[in-house]
C-alpha cells in the first residue's frame, strides 16, 4: 500500500523549525526548511526545490518535490491551482522567518 505524507502546511504555522512559506492562490503555504523556490508546472501542480530550476525539455529540472497537503477532507493530494500564468513565469523565492526575543524578522541566506 502506498502512503503519501504532506510536504506543506495550507494556513497554518509548522510548530517547530523556521518558518518557510510561499504565498500560493491567494493561500500562505508553509514549506520545509529546504525549500527555497516554488514553481507550477504546466498542469498546474506545484513544486518546490532547494536550487534555483532551469527549465528543460519543456519542463522543471527533475530535482524539484511535489508539494503535497492534508485536505479539509483528511487527504493528502498534490497542490494544484489554474494556470494563471505561463509556466515558465512561476518560479519564486520562497519567504524565509525567524522569531528571536519575541520579534519575527525576515531570515538570512
Amino acid at each position: 500500500m502506498l502512503t503519501l505524507t504532506p510536504t506543506a502546511v495550507v494556513d497554518r504555522e509548522p510548530e517547530n523549525g523556521p518558518e518557510v512559506f510561499a504565498v500560493i492562490g491567494g493561500r500562505k503555504v508553509f514549506l520545509p526548511g529546504d525549500a527555497k523556490y516554488v514553481m507550477q508546472d504546466r498542469r498546474g501542480l506545484w513544486y518546490y526545490s532547494s536550487r534555483k530550476p532551469r527549465p528543460k525539455e519543456g519542463d522543471w529540472t527533475p530535482n524539484k518535490t511535489s508539494i503535497a497537503c492534508r485536505t479539509e477532507q483528511g487527504y493528502v493530494r498534490a497542490l494544484k491551482t489554474d494556470t494563471e500564468r505561463q509556466w515558465l513565469d512561476t518560479c519564486q523565492r520562497t519567504v524565509r522567518m525567524v522569531s528571536s526575543a519575541g520579534n519575527r524578522r525576515p531570515a538570512e541566506d
